[in-house]
């Protein structure tokens, strides 16, 4: 009874387990489905027990002084066969600038990269691996080719999921990093990613290319439109750090866009320049906004401008605008909660409006954690 008991926990749990790391064979899982009384069952959650101490010792060593021991754990723990363990040791060596663990790094990724689906569930070591060398400024370009090009298919209830599409964007941006000379090509081919995920990223690598020839295809990509608006997003965004002055009418012409999504992601690129002839055109367009959501997105992208001209115009609205726009202003303006000078004015202006839920709103906002 016990043993068929263990099975069926097993069997549901298989899934979760299988997700964080804890690697179990076809056999060690076909012994737990069938119920099997002769097998060591004690053996499978020792397994488990003993990946979770190892990763209890690594998050002890954060806060270690990094001395030669604490080196030559972290080493060890790369050689980890648990994909878990081999992932904090990256990021601990990324975060703590351990350059000397650089080659250690790249060892582990290439062990990863055998039987990837079983020995690197949902690509955890190798995501980890390539971000700490991202960190660390590792120049070469050969980790990141292979890591770009990985795509890993891993089976879930009805079908099967391509964990690697986070992997090829820390690759593409490894890639850039280094100036590679071909980057835009492989940036190219990230963008027709089937994950939205690499499509977005290689939006964002492509901003940050500095490439003349990466606005083309970013303005390519905008005009053709995607599945995900986030990825559309990313575009308008991108093209406002590459190229912010020639490409502010291109931006500015999706605020007007049949997906009220894509609007409030044009709204945010144009923020994000914090350029002066930006905000004109939120303000502008911000009367026009029909729905309420995108009038809210819409003084929260002027706040985020952080201009004085933008403080100004949300100070106006909240003295002399309806109820429902006084409270957008002033929960648009909570991204200056730490800045006295400036609350002091909002508590001016609302003083003038003498409207109890703006007092409301003004207290739960900057006198409280944002949730």
């Amino acid at each position: 009874m016990a043993v068929h008991i263990a099975a069926a926990f097993l069997k549901q749990n298989f899934v979760l387990r299988i997700g964080f790391g804890f690697r179990f064979s076809n056999f060690e899982f076909q012994h737990a489905l069938d119920g099997d009384a002769g097998y060591d069952y004690s053996r499978i959650m020792a397994k488990a027990r003993g990946v979770e101490a190892r990763l209890d010792r690594l998050r002890r060593l954060r806060t270690e002084v990094l001395g030669p021991e604490q080196r030559a754990e972290l080493r060890q723990a790369l050689l980890d066969k648990s994909n878990l363990v081999a992932a904090e040791a990256a990021e601990i060596a990324g975060a703590r600038m351990a350059t000397d663990l650089a080659p250690d790094l790249v060892a582990a990724f290439g062990r990863f990269m055998s039987d990837p689906e079983e020995t690197d569930k949902r690509c955890a070591a190798k995501i980890a691996i390539v971000e700490a060398l991202n960190k660390l400024e590792y120049d070469r370009a050969d980790i990141f080719l292979t890591g770009i090009r990985h795509v890993q298919m891993e089976p879930r209830w009805g079908g099967s999921d391509d964990t690697a599409a986070p992997l090829r964007v820390n690759a593409a941006f490894g890639l850039v990093r280094i100036n590679y000379p071909d980057v835009v090509l492989l940036l190219a081919d990230l963008l027709a990613d089937s994950e939205n995920t690499a499509r977005a990223g290689a939006a964002q690598a492509l901003g940050a290319s500095g490439s003349r020839a990466a606005i083309p295809l970013l303005r390519f990509k905008a005009k053709l439109g995607d599945d995900d608006p986030a990825v559309i997003a990313e575009c308008l965004t991108a093209l406002m750090t590459a190229a912010p002055e020639e490409s502010l009418p291109f931006v500015a012409g999706f605020l007007d866009d049949a997906s009220e999504a894509i609007q409030e992601g044009a709204a945010f690129a144009l923020a994000e320049s914090r350029r002066a002839d930006a905000l004109e055109i939120l303000k502008k367009h911000w009367p026009e906004a029909r729905h309420s959501s995108l009038r809210e997105a819409l003084l929260l992208a002027i706040s985020m401008t952080r201009l004085p001209a933008a403080l100004d115009f949300l100070l106006e609205i909240i003295s002399e605008g309806d109820q429902a726009a006084a409270l957008a202003a002033v929960s648009a303006l909570a991204i200056h909660r730490h800045n006295e000078a400036v609350k002091e004015r909002i508590v001016s202006a609302i003083g003038k409006k003498k409207d109890p839920a703006l007092l409301d709103r003004f207290k739960k906002k900057f006198e409280s954690n944002p949730t």
